[in-house]
């Protein structure tokens, strides 16, 4: 994530248009690698869009290479927001799908329209709610999928936590057992996926619990109601 330090930042070219390798050369000082053919130009006149890996994001930059906008950029025409390239979302989603469905916990709907993954914290106040709407969500043919993004500033022990649930025969019972009576079955230690899926999480650029990602890469941060949720979903999906 930007941090908002960057929001004025004047990058080190005096140059009134740098090249790509100049883009780079100011950039990676302080976002780690850059490839050029992850600088393209947006749709703002004298704007880069770059995209970076760790956390995966991407920004505008100006073409000479000096400054990085951050926020939204409004076309006053049309009234809409400028569209970013489809890369950061399709990253998102590659990576989410590079883990496979044994290593979630999955409520399926029963009449199926739409899946979400979840990175969730057990710990996490606002996860609890969303877990609680879980049949909700599944009348709704929301299928939830879980996966694990305990945070050790807030949650010191609910990494902990996680790993039992996840080493649990029954990780769906033990995930319920923890959200409505915070009872942890002494599990056993098992090869779990928790620090690794805690790992894709970050590279998410997820700071905050839960953490809902779409089919198409959307991120949407925070609890939303099952309702709320559902419009959510159809609107960004348009269906």
């Amino acid at each position: 994530m930007i941090k908002s330090l960057f929001l004025t930042l004047a990058l080190l070219s005096s140059s009134a248009f740098a090249t790509k390798d100049e883009v780079i050369q100011n950039l990676s000082r302080f976002f780690g690698e850059i490839d050029k053919q992850d600088i393209t130009l947006s749709p703002f006149k004298g704007v880069y869009e770059v995209i970076t890996y760790n956390p995966i994001d991407s920004m505008l930059v100006s073409e000479d290479g000096r400054y990085l906008i951050q926020g939204d950029v409004v076309d006053l025409t049309s009234r809409s927001l400028i569209k970013k390239s489809t890369k950061v979302k399709n990253l998102k989603l590659s990576l989410i799908a590079s883990i496979n469905d044994a290593d979630k916990i999955i409520y399926p709907a029963d009449n199926e329209k739409y899946q979400i993954h979840v990175f969730t914290d057990v710990d996490c106040p606002f996860c609890r709610r969303l877990h609680n709407n879980i049949a909700q969500m599944n009348a709704l043919g929301i299928t939830v999928k879980y996966l694990a993004s305990p945070l050790a500033s807030l949650h010191p022990k609910a990494q902990g936590k996680m790993q039992k649930i996840w080493c649990a025969k029954d990780r769906n019972q033990a995930m319920d057992d923890y959200n409505d009576h915070g009872t942890i079955a002494n599990t056993p230690a098992c090869n779990n996926p928790v620090a690794e899926q805690l790992a894709i999480s970050q590279q998410l650029g997820v700071t905050g619990t839960p953490a809902i990602f779409l089919t198409d890469g959307t991120h949407l941060p925070g609890y939303l109601p099952a309702d709320k949720l559902l419009k959510k979903i159809q609107t960004t999906l348009g269906n």
